[in-house]
């Protein structure tokens, strides 16, 4: 035996492959699949055994309950995106309200559809610039940003539309299809829940915008030594959380065919919350975009398993933050360790 085979071998032995579980206990999002794909199989189960009782496997309520994701999850990962690069945005829950509301203003006044979307999504890329400015160029932290945002923009869109209250929004009948029609027995809405997803994972994975959201969240000094703008950098983050924001707001309404000035209640810490339960560090840096999709999914199973089982709703909001201490918890630890 030669001496390069010898220290080869000995390379070998002192450092093995992970195993498959080890690699899915230490990756992001490996915590949520477990605990998903976990309750999903009991779900199953009972549902075969005791289908009187727990009605899980029934077709519509399988329909329900992927109708049911996207609704928090589109807003999770705008706030995904965020989190990574180290901040926090809790004003989405008003922005979800008052973009649409103002493509349904635009439209009832005969502006064109295309145009009163896009008036709808500048409205919220500057909602977003705004906290962004406010919180690198003072130093502000983001959660005091974006929680002021959240009440100046809840409280001033009944202001600007008159004190409407809602607003009917009738678009064509095939751009309502085309957003919250049916694929098959697919929900419209989930499958572009999924496209949105994949282009959150583009731009993580395959962007070097990606890049530079997990070394400004990561360590910012290292990433300013490095070249990259990290004031440009979560700006971008900033204005792409607002407008996915904005873009689960036009589902809600198009499916609801009327827009509401009053906020969706907590749907900023829901989206805050899946992203903790999906994986993703408070303290930036470190995330994958298939946790957010199971953390939204997880959580909309577990509001599927209380509503079948008849249990009290508030289980819900206990599993919830049951769910973010843990997570921290495994967060800190990960930090610590690795």
């Amino acid at each position: 035996m030669t001496a390069g085979s010898s220290v080869h071998e000995h390379a070998k032995r002192r450092y093995r492959e992970a195993s498959l579980w080890t690699r899915v206990r230490l990756h992001p999002a490996g915590p949520v699949a477990i605990m998903f794909f976990g309750l999903l199989a009991a779900c199953i189960i009972a549902g075969l055994v005791i289908p009187q009782n727990f009605a899980f496997l029934n077709p519509a309520n399988l329909t329900l309950l992927l109708k049911q994701i996207p609704n928090y999850g589109m807003v999770a990962l705008g706030v995904g995106l965020l989190m990574i690069t180290g901040e926090f945005d809790l004003s989405v829950g008003s922005v979800f309200v008052v973009a649409p509301f103002a493509m349904a203003t635009a439209y009832a006044a005969d502006i064109p559809l295309p145009i009163a979307i896009l008036i709808g999504f500048a409205i919220a890329a500057l909602i977003g610039l705004a906290n962004g400015v406010i919180t690198l160029r003072f130093g502000i932290p983001s959660f005091i940003t974006t929680l002021g945002m959240l009440f100046i923009v809840r409280t001033s869109a009944p202001f600007l539309v008159g004190y409407a209250r809602s607003l009917n929004f009738k678009p064509p009948a095939t751009f309502t299809a085309i957003l919250t029609g049916n694929l098959g027995p697919i929900p419209a809405q989930f499958i572009w829940f999924l496209v949105m997803a994949l282009v959150c994972y583009l731009i993580l994975n395959r962007h070097f915008l990606g890049n530079h959201f997990f070394a400004a969240g990561g360590n910012p000094g290292a990433a300013r030594f490095a070249g990259i703008n990290v004031f440009w950098t979560k700006i971008a983050a900033f204005v792409l959380s607002s407008v996915f924001a904005a873009a689960a707001g036009l589902f809600s309404i198009t499916r609801l065919q009327t827009a509401m000035t009053n906020p969706q209640l907590f749907i900023e810490l829901f989206a805050v919350a899946i992203c903790v339960i999906g994986g993703l560090s408070l303290f930036g840096g470190r995330g994958a975009v298939i946790g957010i999709v199971l953390g939204a999914a997880l959580l909309q199973l577990v509001q599927d398993v209380i509503i079948l089982a008849r249990l009290p709703g508030f289980y819900l909001d206990l599993f919830v933050g049951v769910m973010i201490v843990v997570g921290v918890v495994i967060n800190q630890i990960v930090r610590r360790k690795y």
